[in-house]
């Protein structure tokens, strides 16, 4: 009989110690800087066109004069004014290796290149037009 009015309190404290395991409130991970996080002053050059493409100013851009990279990442925007019908810009996600290369892969293309101590150097394969980016650490 005694072992009967200690069954749903033994039960309770069994369904009690299959919740999930305390998380102390406050303490988020955040991720690691890299030795590449920074903000670098870059140029852009058009290298190569498309058959499609030459002969138009659709390939033009200002690029984009500041690479903030945080935590071994970063974003290159490509806009292109002179695109007909609209303007459109082309964003390139990058992942920056612990050797410094960086990689990148979206729909309109890729981005591929190289950190080295301060200067970063790249090139970005889009959709019909080809371009080399460099710039230095500010």
């Amino acid at each position: 009989m005694a072992l009967i009015r200690l069954y749903p309190a033994v039960l309770a404290l069994l369904i009690a110690g299959c919740g999930a395991p305390a998380v102390p409130q406050g303490k988020t991970e955040k991720a690691p800087t890299t030795s590449f996080d920074g903000s670098y002053q870059s140029a852009i050059h058009i290298t190569n066109e498309s058959e499609t493409v030459k002969g138009f100013s659709w390939c033009r851009t200002p690029g984009q004069p500041i690479i903030t990279v945080t935590n071994g990442q970063f974003i290159y925007s490509v806009p292109h004014p002179d695109l007909p019908g609209h303007h459109q810009t082309t964003t390139f996600r990058a992942t920056i290796g612990p050797d410094g290369a960086f990689v990148g892969q979206s729909i309109q293309g890729s981005i591929r290149g190289q950190v080295r101590e301060t200067h970063i150097e790249g090139s970005i394969d889009g959709v019909g037009c080809l371009y080399a980016f460099a710039g230095n650490r500010m």
